[in-house]
């Protein structure tokens, strides 16, 4: 049963036990409620419902919370006990949003997932795909950052050029492998279209995520142009970005925040990009990378094969060398030393702090 079903079904249930009248929308309020949420509009922008393989929903329900939204809209617990039954039965759970786009970015999917689809053309089932596309309607940035991860990853690395798809859609009858290229090109084809429509609706609609994925992949500058140093993403990637675009003064702000988190080779880039005639804020770097394990004022170098793999003896075949030289900088005076290591182990513990 799908999910409305499901609610259809309880509704019923719960009118006979209580013998009065219910409300559809409060068996949606009273779901919300054992989940953790205050109201339903609440759990909706962060979370679909699905039937689910996990834990017992009447087990980890909140129970508490069922109870007084049961209360505040007037019917006591005449149907708590039964309430908590159909939960159990019919495995009704959530799918959280962020962690839901967090596999999704990964690519690591949750093998045997609730949300996962059983069809290897499809990442996400058709159920789940349905409440996210009803979620998107309503204007959920979410929903829509979901669904272009969705078709982006529903990627066919043989998709191939559009000829036969061109001529399949001139009249011209298909068959066997010419007709199975023109529908992998139609499939990928709406795939595409479906996930740029999604991508800047999440965009559109605030989705800072989206906005960054938009600027990677289309050269839009919208996420440097407003206020996004907020988002939950790699530093470094976003550094990355901004350097692609020309955004340099973001570049430098990315880079020193992948640097204040551990990131040696943004401090590198930071040495010799912008912060080279600063010798106390590069002493400090090269002090940091020091206690985080690796020296830059030390050469670096590692053998490895044609696939990028650690080179081995037994294996053999060519030999590639990589990796970078030691910085080369001018020595402070010791009070500037001193300092230096001061802020390097203050940036050190921080790091130990937040992790």
């Amino acid at each position: 049963m799908t999910i409305k079903n499901i609610i259809y079904s309880a509704h019923q249930r719960l009118e006979q036990v209580a013998n009065i009248p219910v409300k559809r929308s409060h068996i949606y309020e009273l779901i919300a409620a054992a989940f953790g949420f205050n109201t339903y509009a609440s759990l909706t922008s962060k979370a679909i419902l699905i039937q689910h393989k996990g834990p017992n929903s009447a087990e980890t329900a909140n129970l508490a919370l069922i109870q007084q939204r049961s209360q505040e809209l007037g019917y006591g617990n005449i149907f708590t006990a039964e309430f908590l039954m159909i939960m159990s039965n019919q495995q009704i759970g959530t799918l959280i949003f962020a962690d839901l786009i967090a596999q999704l970015s990964s690519g690591d999917y949750l093998v045997g997932g609730e949300w996962e689809s059983n069809d290897s053309d499809q990442i996400a089932s058709t159920d789940v795909l349905s409440a996210l596309e009803t979620s998107a309607k309503t204007g959920n940035p979410l929903a829509h950052y979901a669904l272009a991860l969705h078709h982006e990853n529903n990627d066919e690395s043989e998709a191939g050029n559009d000829y036969w798809y061109k001529q399949m859609q001139s009249g011209r009858a298909l068959s066997g492998i010419e007709k199975d290229f023109a529908l992998r090109y139609q499939r990928q084809f709406s795939s595409d279209n479906k996930y740029q429509y999604h991508l800047r609706e999440s965009a559109r609609l605030g989705c800072d995520l989206a906005l960054l994925d938009l600027a990677e992949k289309f050269d839009d500058h919208t996420f440097f142009d407003g206020d996004h140093r907020n988002v939950d993403a790699n530093p470094m990637r976003i550094a990355e970005i901004a350097g692609e675009l020309g955004r340099f003064d973001e570049h430098r702000y990315w880079l020193t925040v992948a640097a204040d988190a551990g990131n040696i080779e943004a401090m590198r880039e930071l040495i010799e990009s912008y912060e080279k005639e600063d010798l106390l804020r590069c002493w400090t770097w090269v002090y940091l990378s020091q206690m985080l394990g690796k020296d830059l004022t030390q050469d670096s170098y590692d053998a490895i094969h044609d696939d990028g793999s650690d080179y081995d003896d037994d294996f053999g075949g060519s030999l590639n060398v990589v990796g970078d030289d030691g910085l080369e900088l001018p020595p402070l005076e010791v009070d500037q030393a001193h300092l230096a290591k001061t802020n390097a182990e203050i940036l050190f513990n921080r790091m130990n702090l937040t992790k």
